[in-house]
């Protein structure tokens, strides 16, 4: 399941940077980022199963051990008794003397078995603390990968499928809390003429406005908001405990604090503006569904002038 939610995550985001762009430039560097995060992800599951393999077989030497030392103590309390024995029928010094002579040397004989259990014991406890540690440092890289996969590489938002993940623990908490005591705002970002940036500065200052827009309205919404890159210029916001009309205020205050320019761009300042549509999520719907509304919304914004919000 994992490899699986890994690989689909893949998928996505190789679709989201061939969406982006056509060239082939593009092509290979979404190629090379595939590649290389599917044999990171390779590698570290091989070596979190050969850690855990080695777990298994320091588990079972320890066993072994703990066999091998019952099998000596065993023997020694049978010749124990056997040496009492010896004593109740002894019927001279000298036969007492070779009795406890006898119980002495089975005594050192044991101690040194117990002894060298005792330190194989200790060394492979320390292997197994080793590689309980390496494994939980695998597991974490492993999550990392995860996260990484989750997060445009762009901008350094969620990507879509790390809005599908926020956004199915948002749907959970308005269908255990209720639409009306907790209502879930969906909002469509477009950057306003980023064709027209894009052919008048180049795609390197398209990239940085991608960035900084989506660092801007990060910074701006509380931290309980989402916000991700959906593709290309798109974004999209998640508001929970929102009612719609208030998010259309909260978008609207975000277009007028851009009336600042967002960038520099060899020594000239940069302005930007971005449509949206918002709208109410409804109760069993997917998220799908709630973005088709939000674009219309968004179009109706782009139809009437642009830099504004239209409600859904």
């Amino acid at each position: 399941a994992e490899d699986g939610s890994w690989a689909q995550g893949q998928s996505q985001a190789l679709r989201q940077r061939l969406d982006e762009a056509t060239g082939a430039r593009t092509v290979r560097a979404a190629r090379e980022v595939l590649d290389s995060t599917r044999e990171r992800q390779r590698s570290l599951s091989s070596q979190r199963l050969q850690a855990r393999d080695a777990i298994k077989l320091v588990i079972q030497q320890m066993l072994s051990e703990l066999g091998e030392l019952d099998q000596a103590t065993g023997d020694f309390n049978t010749q124990v008794l056997a040496h009492a024995d010896q004593v109740q029928a002894a019927d001279s010094l000298d036969s007492l003397a070779e009795v406890v002579r006898s119980l002495v040397q089975d005594s050192h004989a044991v101690h040194a078995v117990v002894a060298s259990a005792r330190a194989r014991l200790a060394s492979e406890h320390a292997k197994a603390s080793a590689l309980e540690a390496q494994v939980r440092a695998l597991e974490g890289e492993l999550r990392q990968l995860s996260d990484e996969v989750s997060t445009d590489m762009l901008t350094q938002v969620a990507n879509r499928r790390g809005l599908a993940k926020v956004f199915e623990t948002e749907r959970g908490r308005v269908e255990r809390e209720g639409v009306e005591a907790a209502p879930l705002a969906v909002g469509l970002l477009d950057i306003d003429n980023f064709k027209k940036l894009n052919d008048s500065l180049g795609h390197a200052a398209g990239d940085v406005a991608l960035k900084s827009l989506a660092a801007r309205v990060k910074d701006w919404l509380r931290p309980v908001d989402h916000v991700a890159r959906f593709g290309g210029e798109e974004f999209v916001v998640l508001l929970p405990g929102t009612p719609v009309a208030e998010a259309q205020q909260v978008l609207t205050r975000l277009q007028r604090q851009l009336s600042a320019s967002l960038f520099m761009h060899d020594g000239q300042e940069v302005f930007v503006t971005f449509s949206a549509g918002v709208t109410a999520w409804r109760l069993g719907e997917p998220l799908e569904l709630a973005l088709e509304r939000a674009d219309e919304g968004l179009y109706e914004a782009k139809r009437t002038g642009k830099n504004k919000t239209c409600i859904t």
